[in-house]
């Protein structure tokens, strides 16, 4: 797919083990495909130069590329991965809002809300 803004489908054959040879563009360039998990093709002729590179490759290449691509994928989209980073998140938003209303006097329950100050 041409600038797929994420690439679930990606994420999901790496972590089965299939090697991927996806679009150079969008979520595949820019974080799911990595050096040495897979490979990026824009043309024909890129495409068709993988495939015949993965066919030549022999078990231990292949399983090496199959080994990267699946840690990659569980480091970077694992649900632990995801957990970390949203709580991450939610604590620091939390964080700048009690700042807010540290610095402007908002107290609950005064009527203030903190959406009219955005």
């Amino acid at each position: 797919m041409w600038n797929e803004h994420f690439g679930i489908g990606v994420v999901e054959f790496m972590a089965a083990g299939i090697i991927p040879i996806a679009h150079n563009s969008g979520g595949p360039k820019l974080d799911i495909v990595v050096p040495g998990s897979g490979f990026l093709a824009s043309t024909a002729e890129q495409y068709s130069d993988h495939m015949i590179r993965v066919l030549d490759m022999s078990e231990e290449e292949l399983e090496e590329i199959r080994r990267r691509g699946r840690e990659h994928v569980m480091e970077t989209f694992s649900d632990e991965t995801f957990r970390t980073i949203f709580i991450e998140k939610c604590v620091n938003e939390l964080d700048m809002d009690l700042r807010w209303i540290e610095e402007f006097g908002g107290e609950e329950g005064d009527g203030d809300s903190l959406e009219e100050h955005d």
